[in-house]
């Protein structure tokens, strides 16, 4: 349907409506969630402290202004589209990754709570409890994981990156 109305808009020659949906995108993303993708950028930059300070003032700008999350058709997303659910799993990464384990598990169940057919917090949670050295809640957070849409990985896999990654370091 979207190639049909490409095709039209190009053959009427109105190229200029073609680039209405990627303005509304970056104005989306560099006005109303600004914080969102700042915090976004700062985590993959690895400030996490930063990071979980503008996901937190995004949070609190849904709540203040709850028409943001209308919006989410200009977002890209894999596993949900729920906005709190990707904001609570970024936090628990950021605290992830700075080794405040147990602050990490309780924003992953958070998001889990706003969406739990969001796979990605499971998975989250199945690396939290590797690293606690709990492999049978693990394993029941990586098969929900899977169950819920994430790629399948083996536990053997994952238990693999936790040693290199946070119990190495």
């Amino acid at each position: 349907m979207l190639i049909c109305i490409g095709i039209f808009l190009v053959l009427s020659k109105k190229y200029f409506l073609l680039s209405l949906p990627i303005i509304l995108w970056i104005i989306v993303e560099r006005v109303f969630w600004k914080n969102f993708y700042l915090g976004k950028r700062l985590l993959y930059k690895r400030r996490y402290k930063s990071s979980v300070e503008h996901f937190n003032m995004f949070l609190n700008d849904i709540e203040d202004k709850p028409w943001l999350s209308y919006l989410r058709m200009f977002n890209i997303g894999v596993y949900t589209h729920n906005l709190k659910a990707k904001v609570y799993n970024n936090i628990g990464i950021c605290y992830l990754e700075s080794k405040a384990f147990n602050k990490a598990e309780e924003y992953f169940n958070k998001a889990i709570e706003e969406d739990n057919k969001f796979c990605l917090p499971y998975y989250n949670l199945a690396i939290i409890y590797l690293i606690k050295d709990d492999e049978l809640k693990a394993r029941d957070y990586l098969t929900d994981a899977i169950k819920k849409g994430y790629n399948r990985v083996k536990l053997a896999q994952l238990k693999g990156y936790v040693m290199l990654k946070y119990k190495n370091r």
